[in-house]
Formats: structure tokens, sequence, C-alpha cells
């Protein structure tokens, strides 16, 4: 799935990139931008994959609201980003309100060993994550967003392609795509995820503090509600909007700190 996306990343990058040229990436950028690549989305997402299997959705989004907080460490100790009182306060009421809708449910129960496993494989989905996003924040600074968005897409299917040849599993990968139901779905989740959401996340990590970014990006789940609403039929509690209106407040009073 991570390397199916990836490709179809690839494609639709190089659609836009060709016609428009491609930038001269070189030096630290390129190696942070790949490195990005591979830590990030190579490694961190099929570290999710591997909690996702073994917590389930809800507990393993729970765990990646800790992404937000984990970076915003490293960015304020390795990149020296401040932000003012009011904004860090919105940010964590944001983190809060996700953290509550995600908890109102338990995940599905696993055996110790599996969800022992499963956290393990949660806590490094974290920190490879915020290590990545980092990277990102750091090369992308100088040159275009979608093309630092391509070479970090490069990267990651190329570690992907590389670690499927040496474990001998690329064609195990690859069968359950000869669904087509299935294929299909994953193509456009691969043109609005992969594609448009990582495009616009590289984006937001150019023009603005790490830490809202990724904070902004962790309020997902958020949306997730009234689509699951309207196409799932599942029941909304009050404890969800609850929670979804304490995020939005975050979001709002962080907004409204900002100098215009």
């Amino acid at each position: 799935m991570n390397l199916f996306k990836g490709i179809v990343a690839i494609v639709c990058i190089g659609l836009v990139l060709i016609p428009m040229g491609i930038a001269d990436i070189t030096g630290d950028a390129f190696l942070l931008l790949a490195a990005s690549g591979l830590v990030g989305i190579c490694l961190g997402d099929t570290l999710y994959f591997m909690t996702i299997n073994r917590l389930g959705s809800r507990l393993t989004l729970l765990i990646g609201s800790l992404i937000p907080v984990a970076t915003a460490v490293i960015a304020i100790t390795v990149l020296g980003e401040r932000i003012s009182l009011n904004a860090g306060i919105g940010l964590m009421l944001t983190i809060v309100g996700v953290t509550y809708v995600l908890w109102e449910r338990n995940a599905v129960r696993a055996e110790f060993t599996q969800w022992r496993a499963g956290l393990i494989f949660g806590m490094l989905f974290v920190l490879a994550n915020a290590l990545g996003i980092i990277f990102t924040k750091v090369g992308v600074k100088d040159i275009p967003a979608l093309d630092a968005t391509l070479v970090r897409t490069v990267w990651a299917v190329l570690g992907l392609a590389f670690w499927s040849l040496i474990t001998r599993t690329m064609l195990a990968w690859v069968k359950p795509l000869e669904d087509r139901r299935l294929r299909n779905r994953l193509l456009l989740a691969s043109i609005v995820g992969a594609f448009l959401g990582t495009w616009l996340s590289v984006v937001a990590l150019k023009y603005t503090h790490t830490a809202v970014a990724v904070t902004l990006n962790s309020t997902s789940p958020l949306f997730v509600l009234p689509l699951a609403m309207a196409m799932l039929r599942e029941h909304i509690t009050w404890r969800a909007v609850s929670g979804a209106f304490v995020a939005i407040m975050g979001v709002a009073m962080y907004f409204f700190s900002l100098e215009w």
C-alpha cells in the first residue's frame, strides 16, 4: 500500500512539474529531503501500518497525536523556534481536543504481546515522523514545495523497493492489487493523500512554524467525523462533537494570536 501510493504520487507530481520545469536541488537540501523521504515516509508510514494492524485505527491515531509534541520539542531544541504563549496554549488545546475524540472508544482488544509490539511500533512511528518533518522543514527552506515533495517521495519509493528486494516480498506486496476494486480505491486515496495531502503539508512546513503546521495537520481525524456520518452512516456522539469543538477553539486561539 505504501509503495503503491508513493508511485502514484510520483506520477502525479511529474505531470505537474514537467511543464513547469524541475528545480535543481543539490547539496544539503537534497540530502535532508532524501533522509526525510526514507525516515518519514518509507519508515514512518510503514511503522504506522504495522501499528494500526496491531492496535486498530483509533488507538493508532491517538498515539499519532503525540507527533506534534515530539516535533515541537525537536524544533525548539534544534531549530530554535519560538511561538507566543497564547499560540502555544491554542496548539495544546487542539491536541487535547483531538486526543479527547480519539479516546472515546477502545481499540480492538488484542493480546498483550500484540499490544506491546503495537505500542513499540507506535512510538517508533511517532519518532520517525517527527524526524522526517524536521528534515523537511530545513530542506524545503530555499526550494519549491512541490519539488521537495518529489525528492521525498522518490526516495521513499526507492527505500521501499530496496526493502522488498532484500526480503523478497515484492510479489506478496503486489498481489493484493490484482483486486480491481481495491486498486481503484487506493488510486483515489493516493491522489488525495499521498499527492495533494503530502504536497500541502510541505507547503505548510515551508511557510509557518513547524509546531503549528504539524498541529494543524493532526486535526485530520476531526474531518473524519462528518465524513463518517455522511458516507458510512456512523453515529457521532456528543463527546466527539465536544472534542472537535475544543480543537477548533484551539486553532482559532492560535490564529487570533498572530500579528497580521
